[in-house]
């Protein structure tokens, strides 16, 4: 029973005069009876006696600076709130901070002053009055002259907030419930192809392995065993929202039994564990086009889902790619050089006849057009330069010299002289 209660048979018999000297004498009629002096009339004896009314407030809560625990400013906006909400979130998190002793209670600093700062309508008000207002829920309405502890509950799902930050791997939180079973499609995945220069020049089909969350094979992505089916929420009673009651406040949040779905599995699958969805690994075949390029990504369905495959193109020691056109080298004589002749070189995917002209000189360059490498955005292929140098003779016997004598005898336009 409540103070104001007990005080009720006598507030005639009190209140019946405002003047001092009468609410004295009222005190001393009502003061006789036994249950008057039960320690729970403490303060309302003082509140005779001295005739006025005696409030405490918590310090704690004027002493709270919700801007200085996040580090951020007055002005800092909501963006730059919830970065610095995770990234000491991240730091304080007793599971990663497991020899820290103060690591529980600064992470409960955090979360209460993201959860200020995090709502503009409790941001307003802890602005203007210095406090969210929602603290005083515990106290209910009848406390009025009573100093009472504040114990801080955030409305943030301790297990959500792991799993955002740290990712699903490795949670620390039980099961709980339906929804703790569920996991998160981020969307998705990126896969890494390696292939050498041929293989992208040409194509070619390679076989990896994904994992991708779909369909439970078990249930068919329902979420209940074979036979069964999804019932209404007894919580939220099919709407998706519960409503949670903290002293003169109501709050509506998503239900935590269905998740926000409105049902629940009431026979879970056993295979997902009424999540409807598996991570299933998968092996696919990737059908690399020709001509692709190192860095480009291509789009692949599989099965509901699909992936991201980017490939890694190594680099060739003959060819030099330049798009879809491909430069390469090729070293002719100083007899080809000067009377013309034929060469064989490499190509990407036969080898060329190349034709030397007559007094080719060194670092040509001669194209072969739709020798390159086949365009996968457009149409055709591009083209193969190749660049011919002379390689001089660097030892030549007694015959040899003595004809490249006779012809600089000839040569009416060497610029400088010659030895021999």
């Amino acid at each position: 029973m409540s103070v104001c209660a007990k005080i009720l048979p006598f507030q005639n018999i009190l209140f019946r005069s405002s003047r001092r000297s009468v609410v004295v004498q009222n005190y001393k009629k009502i003061s006789s009876f036994p249950a008057f002096s039960n320690p729970t009339f403490g303060a309302f004896r003082r509140c005779c006696i001295t005739g006025s009314r005696q409030f405490t407030t918590s310090s704690q809560l004027s002493s709270k600076d919700y801007y200085k625990t996040l580090g951020v400013d007055k002005s800092a906006s909501q963006k730059d709130i919830k970065k610095a909400y995770y990234q000491l979130a991240k730091k304080y998190h007793p599971d990663t901070n497991k020899e820290d002793k103060d690591a529980a209670k600064k992470f409960q600093e955090v979360s209460e002053a993201y959860e200020v700062l995090g709502d503009d309508d409790k941001r307003k008000q802890f602005d203007a009055f210095g406090t969210a207002g929602d603290q005083f829920g515990g106290m209910g309405g009848g406390g009025g002259g009573y100093q009472q502890g504040w114990d801080f509950k955030s409305n943030i799902d301790p297990e959500e907030l792991f799993r955002t930050i740290f990712g699903d791997r490795g949670s620390p939180f039980g099961n709980f419930g339906q929804a703790q079973h569920q996991e998160f499609d981020f969307g998705p995945k990126e896969y890494h192809v390696n292939l050498t220069f041929q293989q992208a020049a040409k194509g070619i089909n390679k076989d990896m392995y994904v994992s991708i969350l779909d369909n439970c094979p078990g249930c068919k992505g329902s979420g209940s065993e074979p036979g069964s089916k999804p019932e209404r929420c007894p919580n939220c009673n099919g709407t998706g929202m519960e409503t949670v009651s903290t002293g003169p406040f109501m709050m509506r949040s998503t239900c935590r039994r269905c998740s926000g779905r409105g049902t629940w599995n009431k026979n879970p699958c056993k295979e997902c564990q009424g999540a409807g969805q598996t991570n299933q690994r998968q092996k696919i075949t990737v059908p690399v086009p020709a001509g692709i390029e190192d860095g480009q990504t291509v789009r692949m369905p599989v099965g509901r889902k699909e992936v991201f495959i980017t490939f890694r193109v190594e680099k060739s020691d003959y060819f030099n790619r330049k798009g879809a056109d491909v430069h390469t080298e090729a070293t002719i004589s100083l007899a080809q050089a000067a009377l013309g002749g034929a060469i064989r070189v490499q190509g990407v995917y036969e080898d060329l006849n190349l034709q030397i002209q007559p007094g080719t000189a060194s670092h040509t360059k001669m194209r072969m057009t739709g020798k390159g490498l086949k365009r996968v955005s457009g149409y055709g292929y591009g083209d193969h330069y190749i660049n011919i140098k002379i390689a001089a003779p660097k030892k030549l016997n007694e015959k040899q010299k003595a004809i490249l004598q006779a012809y600089a005898e000839l040569e009416n336009n060497t610029p400088g002289t010659i030895q021999g």
